[in-house]
Parts: structure tokens; sequence; C-alpha cells
């Protein structure tokens, strides 16, 4: 399969000059929009829009450090080590841990050029997570609510179903955990506290499996301090920093940013369309991401996901855990 690396991404971000915006409509299962192909992409020319219907301003204190913690990383022999810097050569030149292109490292000068035409990329309004929390505080799904009863706009207001899953068989339920037997009911009988020990259960058993590998901070897209000033946040307590997932700022600690590391650089970047910018604000399920953005039909165990700004894809196992970060550390 091809992929694109970072001269690709910033000719998609910096080549598009469309101003339309276009709402994506439902059709079945299958969402997709129509007219041309430049009608598939939603863009505020400059920076128009950017101010509107900003989120009130959540958490407090001074802004995290965006260095994640070594942990493990410098444990080994010279065999390990060599052996790491393999890895990191290869992180260089964009593979993930399967020898496959994956997310490239970006310099400040080439992720600051994208990023002027990237945050300016707006989402449909009706799946906008900026305005989702600038108008409402997100809920929980419960057992009373049937997924196929609510709304699309609606749904992305619940926190334990994200949109990628929201087609889902269960729907809502990571795919990892519905294999283990969990219904869609169970789910959505969790609380927040029950949902943290999942995700930290999930996270420790992760960060053990990968104690070799070194994280790498470049091979994300958007920073925390942008993605704060993108959704008006204040900045990232000390020892946190914001990321994005599908749309939904989630606020981690070290070690939760260590494995969003460590996952993204597991993905696969597909090959997108030239012209075609990422709307980072967009909660968007798999149907819609594929009409959206002309992508690939995904096989049994493959997911789609937007994380920090960068479309990527992933297994099934890898995007439970993203899934997992998203439902537990999402910003309410």
């Amino acid at each position: 399969m091809t992929r694109f690396f970072i001269n690709a991404a910033m000719a998609f971000a910096l080549s598009s000059t469309s101003s339309f915006a276009t709402p994506i409509h439902g059709e079945g299962n299958r969402a997709h929009a129509g007219g041309a192909p430049s009608e598939h992409i939603w863009l505020a020319q400059g920076n128009s829009g950017k101010n509107k219907d900003k989120p009130p301003k959540r958490g407090r204190g001074s802004a995290g450090n965006d260095n994640p913690g070594n942990g493990n990383a410098h444990r080994g022999n010279g065999n390990d080590h060599a052996a790491r810097g393999n890895r990191s050569a290869e992180r260089a030149r964009g593979k993930n841990g399967n020898g496959a292109p994956g997310p490239q490292r970006f310099t400040t000068a080439e992720r600051e050029e994208v990023l002027n035409r990237l945050l300016s990329t707006a989402a449909p309004t009706d799946r906008d997570m900026r305005r989702v929390l600038a108008a409402t505080a997100l809920a929980f799904l419960t057992p009373q609510l049937l997924v196929a009863n609510v709304p699309g706009d609606e749904l992305i207001t619940y926190l334990n179903c994200p949109p990628g899953l929201a087609k889902k068989d269960p729907p809502c339920v990571p795919p990892g955990l519905a294999k283990n037997g969990v219904t869609y009911d169970e789910w959505v009988s969790y609380d927040q506290d029950r949902y943290d020990t999942i995700w930290v259960e999930r996270r420790d058993e992760w960060l053990s499996s990968q104690a070799l590998v070194d994280p790498d901070p470049e091979s994300m897209l958007l920073q925390s301090d942008q993605i704060a000033t993108l959704f008006d946040l204040d900045p990232a307590p000390e020892g946190q920093r914001y990321a994005l997932i599908d749309g939904l700022p989630v606020l981690l600690d070290n070690e939760d940013y260590r494995s969003l590391l460590l996952v993204n650089q597991m993905a696969e970047v597909p090959d997108l369309t030239a012209g075609t910018p990422i709307a980072p604000t967009a909660a968007l399920t798999q149907d819609e991401l594929i009409s959206l953005y002309r992508l690939p039909r995904l096989g049994n165990d493959e997911n789609y996901a937007v994380v920090n700004g960068q479309l990527v894809r992933l297994n099934d196992p890898n995007y439970e855990l993203l899934q997992m970060i998203r439902v537990a550390r999402g910003v309410l």
C-alpha cells in the first residue's frame, strides 16, 4: 500500500484553497458528501470561523511539558541500544513497528507551515466538537438509550460512545472488550471511575509490553499548546498535556501520553488525494471518514482515526487503546 510522507502532507495542506462548507448526509450506514471532490472538504478561508462558538476555558495551571517520560528507555545492553537506534531511524523515515510507512517525524518549521492551514480547516457543523463543547457538557450513554435511535449530531455528545465505535457490533464497545463478551448494556452502565480503571489496566499492560520502544513526540503533528488554542482551553496543568483524538481533546499525564505516542507510532498513514486537508475537530464515524477523505474500505481488523490532526489506520488492539484514552481522558 502506498503511504504519504511529509512533503506530500505539506502539499495536501498548502494546495487546497476551497472555502465551501458542505454537510455530511447519511445514507444507510454510509455517510457521503455530494458534489465535486473539493466539496468533500470543509474549509474556512484564512482564519474565518476560528473564533466562532468557542467553548469556555477549562482546566487551570501552567503549560505542561511536551517531552514524554523516558521510563525504561535507557535500560538494556549494547545490542538493545543498537536495536532501539534502528527503530528510531525507521521512525525518522516514517516506518511503524511493523516496518510499514507510518507517521512522519515533523520538524518545527514543517509543523508550523502545515498547521496554519490545518487549524483553519473547519469540521462539518453537526460533527464539530468545538461547537459541541461550546454548547453543552458531554454526557454518558445509559442502557435506557438505544444507539440506533440517537441522531448522529447528538451521539457525539456522549463520551462513552466514540464516533468510530458507534456503528460497530455491539455499538460503542471497544473491539477487544466486545470479543471478550462485553455487551452494549454492560459497557454503557459503567461510570467514569470504571472507565478510568479499565484504561489504566490496559495502559500499564501496553507500556510493559513496549518497554524497550522509545516514544517519539516528533511524530505528533498538533502539540498541546496548539490544541489548547484551538479549543480555547486553559494551558494544561504541569505534568499534563492535551492531545486530540477524533475531534475530542483529551488531558493526559506522562504515562497516558507515552501510551498515545507508542500507539501512534504503530499506526499506518493512508494515502490521501491531493488537496485533502484534515478537519482536526471533526468527530466522524468510520463510514464518514471513508467518504469524506475518499479512503479505501477497511478490513475486519482495521480502523481509521484522526490523532492530533493526522489521519491514521490502526488494527483493533491499538485502536481499542486509542478509544479507551478518548473515553477515560476526554475533556468534559
